[in-house]
C-alpha cells in the first residue's frame, strides 16, 4: 500500500485533476491525500481576517471561492462522457450540493467572526480547513466519473489532535485506530480520498496541522498504515539543491536522509512541511517527492542515512531575519544568564534559527516577525541587548565535520567581500549556517551554489 499526496498546484484546475487521476490509475488501490485547490487556503484565511472588520467583503471572497470550484467541476465533468457507466448529471448535482453546503458553513463562520469582532485561533482553523473539505470530496466525485472506485473520507474522522489551534499536535494512537477505516475501504477495492491539513480535537472542533500541513497528514497515515512508501506529488521533479527560481542551475537531488530533508524544510525549503519526516522515519518508510508533469522522473527519495561523501548536499535560505545579541553584565556567562535567555525564548514561544556564543554574550537569529517590545524588555533584564535587522541565513545541508574546513574555504572564496554576521555548525544536524545582510542574500546564494555544487555528484 502506498500513500499518495497531491499538493495545491496539482489540484489547480480541471487539467491537473485529470493528470492526477491518470497517475492514481497506475497504482493498485492507493490511499490518496489532497490539498485545497491552489490559493484557496490563503484566500480563506484572508476572508476570515477580513470578516472581523468587513463582513461584506469577506462574504464576497467566500462567493468567489464557491464560484471558482463550481467552474472547475463544470469544466471537468462537462468533458467527461458516460463511458464508465456513471451518471454525470447526478455527479454534477452531488458536487454542487457539497459546494453549497461548505459555502453555507463558511458564511456562518465568517458571520460568527464578524459578530465577535475578533478572529480567534479556533475560528481561523474552522475556516482554513474548508478548502481541503471542498477539494477532497469534489475530487472523489470526479474520480468516480473518471472510472475509479474513489471513496471520500472526512479527515475529521481520522486525524485526531489536541486543541493547539493553528499547529495542532496529532494523537498518534487514535489516528492509528481510526486509519483501520481506510484499510477496510482499500480491502474492498476502493480508493480512499481524504483532505490533508485539517483534523479535529476531542471536543469536535476543527483543527489544522500548520500551514502546508497536508504533507504531514500523508506521513501520519503512512505511518499508521505501515505503508510501503509515501509519495509527495508536486510540480517539481524532487527536492532541488536550491530554489530553482533563484538559482538557475539548481538540480534535483536523487536521495537524501530524513534528517537532511528535515533541516531543509526547517531552513526555508518549501517542498515539504517540516514535521513530515518524523512519522516516516520512526517506521523507516521512504518518502518520494515526484512531479505530476514528469511522472516517470525518479524525483527524490528520502530514507535513512545515505552514506554520502559528507559534502554539502543542498542549500536553503531564509529572509527577514533579526539578530538579537544579549551581553552578560559579568565578564563570563554564567549558568543563570544562559538559562534566563532560554527561559525568555520558551516563555514567548520563539523558534531560534541560529545560535552563537562568545565568552560573555549570546547571539540569536530569529525571524523578524517574532521580535516585539515585551520580548526585548525581558531580555534586557538579563543584560545589554542589541538588535540587527534585515539579515538573511544561508544553510548548507549535509556537511560533516571532516569536510568543514574544505566547505568553509569554498564558501568564503565564493563570497570574499560579503560581511558575515554569524556562522555556526551543527555536527549532529550536519549543517553549516551563515548569517549575512539580506540585500546580499540572493547574489551570495547564487555564488556559493556555483562554487559548491557539482551536478555529477548528486
Amino acid at each position: 500500500m502506498r500513500v499518495l499526496k497531491f499538493g495545491g498546484t496539482s489540484m489547480g484546475d480541471e487539467h491537473t485533476w485529470r493528470r492526477v487521476l491518470e497517475i492514481i490509475k497506475t497504482y493498485d488501490r492507493p490511499i490518496v491525500i489532497v490539498s485545497a485547490t491552489a490559493r484557496t487556503t490563503r484566500q480563506l484565511v484572508a476572508a476570515a481576517e477580513l470578516a472581523a472588520v468587513d463582513f461584506g467583503r469577506a462574504s464576497t471572497m467566500a462567493i468567489e471561492i464557491k464560484e471558482r470550484h463550481e467552474l472547475l467541476i463544470r469544466n471537468f465533468l462537462d468533458r467527461m462522457n458516460d463511458r464508465n457507466g456513471n451518471n454525470i448529471n447526478e455527479l454534477t448535482e452531488q458536487c454542487e450540493r457539497w459546494i453549497e453546503d461548505r459555502t453555507k458553513t463558511l458564511l456562518q463562520l465568517l458571520n460568527e467572526i464578524a459578530e465577535e469582532g475578533n478572529l480567534t485561533s479556533r475560528l481561523k482553523d474552522a475556516v482554513a480547513g474548508i478548502g481541503e473539505q471542498l477539494s477532497s470530496r469534489l475530487f472523489s466525485y470526479c474520480g468516480s466519473a473518471f472510472g475509479l472506485q474513489t471513496s471520500w473520507v472526512d479527515a475529521r474522522s481520522i486525524i485526531k489532535t489536541d486543541s493547539n489551534f493553528g499547529n495542532a499536535n496529532p494523537d498518534l494512537s487514535l489516528i492509528a485506530k481510526n486509519s483501520e477505516e481506510l484499510s477496510l475501504l482499500s480491502a474492498q477495492g476502493m480508493i480512499p480520498v481524504m483532505g490533508g491539513y485539517y483534523g479535529e480535537d476531542s471536543k469536535g472542533e476543527a483543527t489544522t496541522l500548520g500551514f502546508e500541513g497536508s504533507d504531514f497528514s500523508a506521513s501520519l497515515l503512512g505511518s499508521a498504515l505501515d505503508a510501503e512508501a509515501i509519495e509527495i506529488w508536486t510540480d517539481v521533479s524532487g527536492i532541488y539543491t536550491c530554489d530553482p527560481r533563484i538559482v538557475e542551475d539548481a538540480f534535483p537531488i536523487k536521495k537524501m536522509s530524513f534528517r537532511e530533508a528535515t533541516e531543509m524544510a526547517y531552513f526555508g525549503a518549501k517542498v515539504l512541511h517540516p514535521s513530515t519526516m518524523n512519522p516516516a522515519e520512526e517506521k523507516q518508510i521512504p518518502i518520494l517527492v515526484k512531479n505530476i508533469f514528469e511522472p516517470d522522473h525518479s524525483g527524490t527519495i528520502i530514507r535513512g542515512e545515505t552514506g554520502e561523501n559528507g559534502k554539502a548536499k543542498a542549500m536553503t535560505f531564509l529572509k527577514d531575519v533579526t539578530i538579537v545579541t544579549v551581553t552578560s553584565p559579568h565578564t563570563r556567562m554564567g549558568y543563570d544568564f544562559l538559562s534566563g535567555v532560554f527561559k525568555v525564548l520558551k516563555d514567548y514561544h520563539l523558534s531560534v534559527n541560529v545560535v552563537t556564543t562568545t565568552e560573555a554574550s549570546i547571539s540569536l537569529a530569529l525571524s523578524s516577525g517574532q521580535i516585539h517590545a515585551d520580548m526585548i524588555d525581558s531580555m534586557e533584564e538579563l543584560g545589554e541587548v542589541q538588535t540587527k535587522d534585515k539579515q538573511g541565513i544561508i544553510s548548507l545541508i549535509g556537511c560533516n565535520f571532516e569536510t568543514m574546513e574544505e566547505v568553509s574555504g569554498q564558501i568564503f572564496a565564493a563570497i570574499p567581500k560579503t560581511p558575515v554576521t554569524m556562522i555556526s555548525y551543527s555536527s549532529e544536524k550536519k549543517n553549516l549556517n551563515i548569517v549575512l545582510p539580506e540585500n546580499l542574500l540572493t547574489s551570495s546564494v547564487q555564488a556559493i551554489h556555483k562554487k559548491l555544487f557539482d551536478r555529477s555528484e548528486k
